[in-house]
């Protein structure tokens, strides 16, 4: 009996033994289960470019129905000016990543603009709210939902950003994705850091555990379209008359402002689906303000439409280059038909400011060969075509631009400072008897400073010109290029070389508009001394209306065969004189 009672005791404590064995065991098991998961998961960011690829389907193969880039070019006159828009459509290249919906990580990060804020949203695979977390793409080192994800299981993770490298995206419902979802994006402006709304969203995502955080690498999608606005101050490209000719422009002298006639809204957002649930159009959308050649660049399109046109506006008034002023608003308009911009793209829109034009007394523009375009107009200031004392001053009979230059083109000799022409291109190379070697005094052309003339009574110019300061002649050599025509000869000084003809001529073709130009006839100069003909055919040298000050020389503009300068020589020699408009 006893040993009975023993046996059954012995067989109780191992029972007790194994229990608590087992219950040791699931205690272990259990705490390593739940280290593993503590990983959550990591995200290698990246952005894909702006290319239009949807994000909820793939796309067939970029071959099949490939269509051309738009681009579209709208030209409107306002005033004197020409102002013409370019809307093109950037092409995925080099910058960014390309759109993809694998799940394979890409090489370059989110940030390309600073640390950008992005809000990262877990649910269950029924679309069953978890939690959500704000992250920074420039800490690659973030985990998230370590205590929340169980290692095995499948998850659903939104991502979406705003750009914005100081103010995180708006939290997210805690409600279900697939039925309460959405985000209400109210828009404070509309520059890319802030209002570039980026997403992604990956699904059936299975948590790895094992302490390894499960990593999201889907490039974020741009939803909305990018336009990056500027003022294009090129030079005009290829040949003037041709296909290929594009006219250049300038950058305004006082600060444009813009306005977006489009339309810019606040827009409530689908997590779910990435679709734009409705919109509310924003009134005081804030104007685009010192637009210059500096690329700006803008969200537009909250709506998602597939036809969205953009519509831009420059009140009168903004834009100025040198004399000349936007005297209408300039307004252009890409609707293309109902083929506009889409979301996910990206385009520019350059644009090009130039009032270089042939003109009349009145600055009415003309053609070159009409009867009265006595001026043409570069970079803002009118110049004469003629030097002046020229008797023939209609185009249709005397080409100012004739190839090669003739006589009839040379007009008068002028001493500095004096308002009568001591000779002509008839007078001979000859001396001049009674030549007057006294020199004028300072500021008889010039009762102004150097860079503010007014034209002073012994001027020579005519009723609304005067001849032209040292900085005016500055800026046209610096905004034309330079070349000549005719018989030149080696410019050696006040030499009597290169008297036989009167074919040279130095030309000044606007850089921004290759059909608008000036010719300044080589009629070199006339003997301070004895008034005799000097060195024509070699040099192209022009009066302007600063003297040196403190002895007897005056100011000088000076063209040859391929260059152009300013230099200083005695005011009593003879030099041919070319006006500009008085202002």
């Amino acid at each position: 009996m006893m040993k009975t009672i023993t046996q059954i005791t012995k067989i109780k404590l191992a029972l007790i033994v194994l229990v608590t064995l087992a219950v040791s065991c699931s205690k272990e098991k259990a705490e390593h289960t739940v280290g593993t998961n503590q990983a959550g998961i990591k995200l290698a960011l990246t952005e894909a470019q702006f290319s239009g690829t949807d994000i909820t389907t793939a796309k067939a193969s970029t071959k099949a129905g490939a269509t051309q880039p738009l681009a579209l070019t709208q030209e409107v006159q306002a005033g004197p000016f020409t102002v013409t828009a370019e809307l093109t459509e950037n092409i995925a290249g080099g910058t960014g990543l390309k759109a993809s919906n694998s799940k394979k990580a890409a090489s370059k990060l989110l940030s390309l603009r600073g640390a950008v804020t992005y809000r990262v949203v877990a649910y269950e695979t029924d679309g069953t709210y978890i939690d959500q977390a704000v992250g920074d793409a420039a800490d690659s080192t973030q985990v998230f939902f370590g205590d929340k994800l169980i290692a095995g299981n499948k998850y659903t993770f939104v991502i979406y950003s705003l750009g914005s490298t100081t103010t995180p995206p708006p939290a997210a419902p805690a409600t279900n994705l697939y039925s309460a979802g959405a985000v209400n994006f109210d828009f404070t402006g509309f520059e890319e850091n802030g209002s570039d709304l980026m997403y992604a969203i990956e699904k059936d995502v299975t948590i790895l555990g094992n302490n390894t955080p499960t990593p999201l690498t889907a490039p974020l999608q741009h939803m909305f379209t990018r336009v990056t606005l500027l003022v294009d101050n090129s030079d005009a490209t290829g040949t003037f008359g041709t296909a290929n000719y594009l006219k250049g422009g300038y950058l305004s002298e006082v600060p444009v402002q813009a306005d977006w006639v489009s339309p810019f809204a606040d827009a409530t957002f689908d997590l779910g689906t990435g679709e734009v649930l409705a919109v509310v159009n924003e009134s005081n959308v804030p104007p685009i303000s010192n637009l210059n050649a500096t690329a700006r660049t803008f969200i537009v399109n909250q709506n998602r439409s597939n036809s969205f046109a953009i519509a831009l506006s420059i009140p009168s008034g903004q834009i100025k280059i040198g004399h000349d002023v936007n005297a209408q608003a300039v307004n252009f308009n890409f609707s293309n038909a109902g083929l506009g911009l889409k979301p996910g793209y990206s385009y520019t829109m350059k644009l090009r400011f130039n009032s270089d034009r042939y003109v009349n007394a009145s600055n009415v523009t003309r053609s070159a060969t009409a009867a009265d375009a006595r001026y043409a107009v570069i970079a803002g200031h009118r110049w004469d075509r003629y030097n002046l004392g020229v008797t023939d001053v209609n185009p249709t009979t005397n080409n100012p631009d004739a190839n090669p230059s003739v006589q009839a083109l040379y007009g008068n000799y002028y001493q500095w400072g004096r308002q009568l022409p001591v000779a002509n291109a008839y007078s001979g190379d000859g001396a001049i008897a009674g030549w007057n070697n006294t020199p004028a005094p300072d500021g008889s052309w010039n009762s102004g400073t150097a860079t503010v003339p007014v034209k002073a009574p012994l001027d020579p110019c005519g009723t609304g010109d005067r001849v032209p300061s040292p900085a005016e002649y500055t800026r046209l050599g610096n905004y034309t290029r330079h070349t000549s025509i005719g018989n030149w000869t080696t410019f050696t000084g006040n030499t009597t070389v290169g008297l036989s003809d009167f074919t040279a001529a130095h030309i000044m073709t606007s850089r921004k508009s290759s059909d608008i130009k000036l010719s300044f006839p080589a009629a070199g100069h006339r003997n301070p001394t004895t008034g005799a003909q000097l060195i024509r055919q070699s040099s192209a040298i022009y009066w302007l209306n600063m003297e040196v000050g403190g002895n007897n020389n005056a100011r000088q503009g000076r063209g040859f065969q391929s260059s152009w300068d300013t230099s200083t020589y005695l005011k009593y020699a003879g030099y041919p004189v070319r006006c500009i408009q008085d202002k």
